[in-house]
């Protein structure tokens, strides 16, 4: 494993970054194998922490499972909108390579600030299936029109 950075480093590149900046920080981060700052990019109060409160085990379960079985191969934001000082939200589409499958999908992320900068908190995903026509045309309200809300 490559990755022993401690989300409380004075160099951790997250701290300063915008929303838009930590998806490119995270993309490269997969990318390279960096999985501690894929962990380091989540609000402690998400749900990804819930399911992962330990940083090691999260590593350690990305350098067997993900490193191999999901890569991306395209994420770009299309949206962003700052509701407050403490939430940001924005819109992204992806490629993703899961094991031999393809998948695309387009997110409305939502990042919380901390002490430390933003956070990434959840996102809700519509799948290629979900949006007619150009990705590039999703808006936000788009998101409040799904019946499936789930936030993940």
């Amino acid at each position: 494993m490559t990755d022993s950075q401690n989300n409380s480093s004075p160099d951790n590149p997250l701290d300063k970054a915008a929303p838009a900046e930590i998806i490119e920080l995270r993309v490269r981060a997969f990318r390279l194998g960096e999985f501690g700052l894929i962990y380091d990019s989540y609000h402690p109060d998400s749900f990804f922490r819930a399911q992962f409160p330990e940083r090691d085990e999260y590593i350690r379960y990305a350098w067997n499972h993900l490193r191999r079985d999901f890569k991306i191969r395209r994420c770009v934001v299309l949206r962003e909108r700052q509701l407050s000082s403490e939430e940001y939200h924005l819109i992204f589409h992806q490629s993703v390579e899961l094991a031999d499958e393809v998948v695309e999908s387009v997110e409305m992320g939502r990042f919380f600030s901390t002490s430390q900068g933003w956070r990434y908190h959840s996102s809700q995903k519509m799948l290629k299936d979900d949006f007619p026509g150009d990705p590039s045309e999703i808006d936000f309200s788009d998101f409040k029109r799904l019946t499936d809300k789930v936030f993940f």
